[in-house]
């Protein structure tokens, strides 16, 4: 496969003023018409290659770099990046309360009780993340109880076991 900076060299070879003809870029760099057509397409979204359709035929230039457009590409680079990010640290956040009542069902013992650093370590959670995200829905819906390693502090005492309240 043929990367682009040789692309790029054999355009800047080429150039004298005018578009160069494909077939030109063809006998230059001998290597398979499609893959060199395909790396010309990605400089061309790039917006480092400018695409001609002249008398049926293709022509290439290369447009002009100045260190702005280098930075711009750059930039638009990072912002991809810090957008998958944001995807991935969001698909962490839609953890709800549905799933704390799943993993509840599934660590409670058989009188009904569970440690909420179980449950939290079920979730995959940091503590700060845990205890603020599920603070007032445990408050509402399950019975809080003095005990364990971790939970919440109410008058000096940890709050660490729960079971669901009844209806």
């Amino acid at each position: 496969m043929i990367n682009k900076d040789v692309v790029i060299s054999v355009l800047q070879e080429l150039y004298d003023g005018k578009p160069i003809a494909f077939s030109k870029i063809k006998r230059r760099i001998k290597e398979d018409p499609e893959d060199i057509e395909k790396v010309l397409t990605e400089l061309e979204s790039e917006g480092l290659v400018k695409k001609y359709d002249v008398n049926g035929g293709k022509s290439y230039e290369l447009v002009k770099v100045d260190s702005n457009t280098i930075v711009i590409g750059l930039l638009r680079e990072i912002k991809d990046e810090i957008k998958k990010l944001e995807e991935i640290v969001g698909e962490k956040w839609k953890l709800n309360v549905g799933s704390f009542d799943e993993v509840y069902d599934k660590v409670k013992d058989n009188l009904g009780y569970a440690s909420l650093e179980n449950i939290r370590v079920e979730l995959g959670l940091t503590k700060e993340e845990f205890y603020s995200r599920f603070r007032s829905y445990v408050e509402s819906n399950y019975d809080l109880i003095a005990g364990g390693n971790e939970g919440y502090v109410r008058k000096g005492a940890v709050y660490g076991i729960v079971k669901r309240k009844k209806r």
